[in-house]
């Protein structure tokens, strides 16, 4: 029984896990036997968590007939579980939070790859801050997944966060340019060869994405001074190029 990856991140199960779950939830009751024979699981190795899923609340036991019985949590009582640990967890957001304040002056970085670059840009639209970037719009069209491309901008304009871009000049460029205002950009032309990375500068964080390599990644940096250095480098070479466009 193949589990998908999107379920086992849902459930927080390894694959094992997560087969003796649904072989528990397609049988209703079953003995140890029937589970291990169900989903393909050792019962010795089944022995080795079973423990861990009653204690999350996955799997129920009980004892008929001198048997345990197990049976699975009903898929809504998950998600009421999930619902639970979230209240919890924005109960406890006050003190989380100011323990981060606390570590306030330490450099975050971050790293993600591949489709996690979504994350990136997510981060940027919850921030709410003013972006400053360096962009080549072609090299960023061709590395980043077409999703991303067409979504973030609709999206940044939509939530009233501006962008100024310093962008490379390329026909393809000017032509986005023209929506400009629509789309809450501010952007001036460098004449130079393509860009390698696309740089983007907000609050008090720096994202550095990687558009060349086979499987696109970004560095996200979080420190106000190195955030701050990167804007006010930014701001020398904006005051020095020519007219805003949009």
């Amino acid at each position: 029984m193949e589990i998908s990856e999107n379920l086992l991140k849902t459930l927080g199960m390894n694959q094992m896990q997560a087969q003796v779950y649904m072989a528990a939830l397609e049988l209703g009751e079953a003995t140890m036997q029937a589970l291990a024979r169900k989903s393909g699981v050792n019962r010795s190795t089944i022995y080795t968590f079973i423990d861990e899923l009653k204690d999350r609340g996955f799997i129920l036991e009980t004892r008929k007939q001198k048997r345990n019985i197990y049976s699975a949590a009903h898929p809504e009582t998950l998600v009421d579980m999930q619902k639970k640990r979230v209240g919890e967890l924005e109960r406890m957001l006050p003190e989380l939070l100011a323990v981060n304040n606390k570590s306030g002056k330490k450099p975050r970085v971050t790293f993600y790859e591949g489709e996690g670059i979504m994350d990136v840009y997510k981060d940027m639209l919850r921030e709410k801050k003013e972006i400053v970037a360096y962009e080549d719009l072609g090299s960023l069209k061709a590395g980043i997944p077409t999703n991303i491309f067409e979504w973030f901008p609709k999206e940044r304009a939509r939530r009233d966060i501006l962008i100024k871009t310093i962008s490379r000049d390329s026909e393809f460029t000017r032509e986005f340019a023209k929506h400009n205002r629509g789309l809450l950009r501010e952007t001036k032309f460098i004449t130079a060869p393509k860009f390698k990375t696309d740089i983007n500068i907000y609050g008090d964080k720096v994202a550095l994405i990687d558009l060349q390599g086979e499987t696109q990644f970004a560095v996200l940096i979080e420190n106000h001074n190195l955030a701050e250095t990167m804007r006010t480098v930014w701001r020398q070479l904006w005051d020095k190029l020519g007219p805003v466009v949009g």
